[in-house]
């Protein structure tokens, strides 16, 4: 692991396009997202641009922060503080006010082209989990931790780690994430333990492999180890 030190900065709203670009090339080639979410295009970029715009915008809980290095976007990190415990019945409340669940409002929960059936199933365990493992505490979620692959091996996603597992520290709240394979390693040097997992077999929409998330919690600064 790399142990350069990099400035931490707040994204704007200008870096938006550049955050969604530097997502298709981290996870290019990769089966799972051309499966559940369909190749790259001008319609799905903008659909990403509109969702983080939405979270930066209108979402108090959301933290943005990225590390720059000669003038280019190399990294970006997406927390959610939840400070209320009773963040998951807000959501739920939300999710009511919404109206009834039809088939045209899950499309438009998805990009464009996007495997609904693929996606309500990963979503599902997702949230689900969340709600189910966090819900009625305070924590810190970290939603997306992605570097572009030129400045990948360079601490970029270590340090933006750091950063905001030093917020959690602050406050004294465990911290929960949702692994892929290529991260799964790097949340254990940073004291992530399994607590659950998900296998999404894209043999159901195509696909040759099975894709496994995990699950993953950083206690609390206070909490005691059963170990």
């Amino acid at each position: 692991m790399s142990s350069a030190t990099y400035e931490i900065l707040p994204i704007l709203e200008s870096d938006l396009a550049s955050i969604s670009e530097i997502e298709n090339l981290a996870f290019e080639g990769e089966e799972v997202s051309r499966i559940v979410f369909a190749s790259p295009n001008s319609a799905t970029k903008e659909f990403r641009i509109q969702r983080l715009k939405k979270s930066l915008t209108e979402d108090p809980t959301t933290r943005f922060a990225k590390v720059v290095i000669g003038g280019k976007l190399a990294g970006i990190a997406q927390w959610n503080l939840h400070l209320d415990p009773n963040w998951h019945l807000k959501n739920e409340k939300k999710e009511e006010e919404g109206g009834a669940d039809s088939q045209d409002k899950k499309n438009k929960n998805f990009p464009p082209g996007a495997n609904v059936e693929a996606c309500e199933e990963f979503f599902g365990w997702m949230y689900g989990a969340r709600k189910r493992i966090m819900g009625g505490q305070k924590f810190l979620l970290l939603a997306l931790l992605i570097t572009r692959p030129e400045f990948q091996g360079r601490g970029v996603g270590s340090a933006l780690l750091k950063d905001g597992l030093a917020v959690a520290d602050k406050y004294n709240i465990p911290v929960w994430l949702e692994a892929s394979p290529r991260g799964y390693p790097v949340y254990k040097k940073f004291g992530f333990q399994d607590v659950e997992h998900f296998d999404l077999d894209l043999s159901k929409y195509g696909g040759s492999t099975v894709s496994r998330t995990v699950g993953m919690l950083r206690p609390s600064k206070g909490a005691t180890s059963s170990a």
